[in-house]
C-alpha cells in the first residue's frame, strides 16, 4: 500500500511532536504493536553493529510502498524513481533529536537501491557536526561538489565505490533483507548529500542522505561484480563502468537540488514533470518490472 505523509508522521512522531503532545508516544507505541513493528535498543543489536550508538531500532513492515517523497525529520525526504520499502528507523540522541531511515527498492529480487537518511528534529550543537562535509574532500570520490561552504551553513554531495560491508548497521540490514530473499550486491555506488543550516545559539539544522545504488544490474556491467573494477584511478579501462560512474554523478548534480528543495519543505521550486525526471537514477528499475514486495 502506499503510506499517506498523515499516517507516517503518526508512525514516526518526530521529536518536538512528542514534546508538544506526549501522548504520541502512546499512540505510536500502540500503532507499531498493530503492525506488527519491533522496538528494540539499537546498542548491542545485531553483533554490535550499532557501532554503541544510543537510540532505538523499529523494524519497519517491509511491504509498505513509499514513492515520490515522504515526510521526514520534520521535513519532505524526495525518492529517487521506483517504489521504496522501509526496513528500519532509528532515533537517537540524549532527547531522540536525531531521526535515521532506511529503505530498499529492489528488482524482482535484486536490491536496485538503499537509503540512509539521516536528520535532526531539533537544532543541535555546532560541534556535533565539525565532520559532517569530511565525505565530500575525500581524494577517493569520482566527484566532489561543494555547494555552500560558510560555517555552520554547509551543502555539499559527493559519489564514490563501496563495499557493503562498510554501511552503518551492515549485519541488521542484511540480516532483515535475507529474510524477506534479498541479498545486497557485491559493490554498490555510493552518493551523499549533507546540508546543514544555522540554528541560532550556536546549533544547526542538520540533514545527509546518502544513496547506495546497484552498479551491476545491467547487462554492460553485470559481469562488474568486484570493487577492483569501480577503482577511480583505473575506472578508465572499464568503459561500462565508467559510464555508469558519469551518469550517477550528472544524476546526482541535479538530484541534490531536489533534495535541498525537500530540506526547506519547499517542493513548489521545481514541477512535478521535473522532479520525475530529475528522480531517475542509472540503477532505476524499468517501468513494469515489478518485486516480490509489490
Amino acid at each position: 500500500m502506499i503510506v499517506p505523509f498523515t499516517v507516517l508522521t503518526l508512525i514516526f512522531p518526530p521529536a518536538y511532536l512528542l514534546r508538544l503532545v506526549p501522548r504520541l508516544a502512546a499512540l505510536s507505541a500502540n500503532i507499531h504493536n498493530r503492525l506488527g513493528m519491533h522496538d528494540a535498543p539499537a546498542k548491542g543489536e545485531g553483533s554490535g553493529d550499532s557501532n554503541g550508538e544510543d537510540g532505538v531500532i523499529t523494524m519497519m513492515p517491509i511491504t509498505d510502498r513509499l514513492t515520490k517523497a515522504i515526510p521526514f525529520a520534520g521535513r519532505i525526504l524526495p525518492l529517487p524513481a521506483g517504489t521504496w520499502h522501509p526496513v528500519m528507523n532509528i532515533i537517537n540522541g540524549p532527547h531522540g533529536e536525531v531521526l535515521e531511515n532506511v529503505l530498499i527498492r529492489v528488482e524482482g529480487h535484486v536490491v536496485t537501491g538503499m537509503i540512509g537518511a539521516e536528520g535532526s528534529t531539533q537544532p543541535v550543537p555546532e560541534t556535533a557536526i565539525s565532520s559532517i562535509d569530511s565525505s565530500c574532500h575525500d581524494d577517493r570520490n569520482y566527484m566532489s561538489r561543494v555547494l555552500t561552504a560558510h560555517p555552520p551553513a554547509m551543502e555539499c554531495w559527493f559519489t564514490t565505490a563501496v563495499y557493503p560491508a562498510s554501511i552503518n548497521r551492515t549485519a541488521i540490514i542484511a540480516n532483515r533483507l535475507r529474510e524477506e530473499g534479498f541479498v545486497l550486491p557485491p559493490v554498490l555506488l555510493k552518493a551523499g548529500w549533507s546540508y546543514s543550516t544555522p540554528a541560532g545559539d550556536h546549533n544547526v539544522n542538520v540533514e545527509t542522505v546518502t544513496i547506495f545504488l546497484n552498479p551491476v544490474n545491467t547487462d554492460s556491467t553485470k559481469m562488474l561484480r568486484t570493487p577492483d573494477y569501480w577503482v577511480k584511478d583505473t575506472l578508465g579501462q572499464q568503459p561500462a563502468a565508467s559510464d555508469f560512474v558519469k551518469r550517477t554523478n550528472t544524476w546526482m548534480a541535479g538530484w541534490a537540488q531536489v533534495l535541498h528543495d525537500g530540506f526547506n519543505s519547499d517542493m513548489l521550486a521545481s514541477s512535478e514533470e521535473q522532479r520525475e525526471r530529475l528522480a531517475r537514477d542509472p540503477a532505476a528499475p524499468q517501468p513494469g518490472r515489478g518485486s516480490p514486495l509489490d
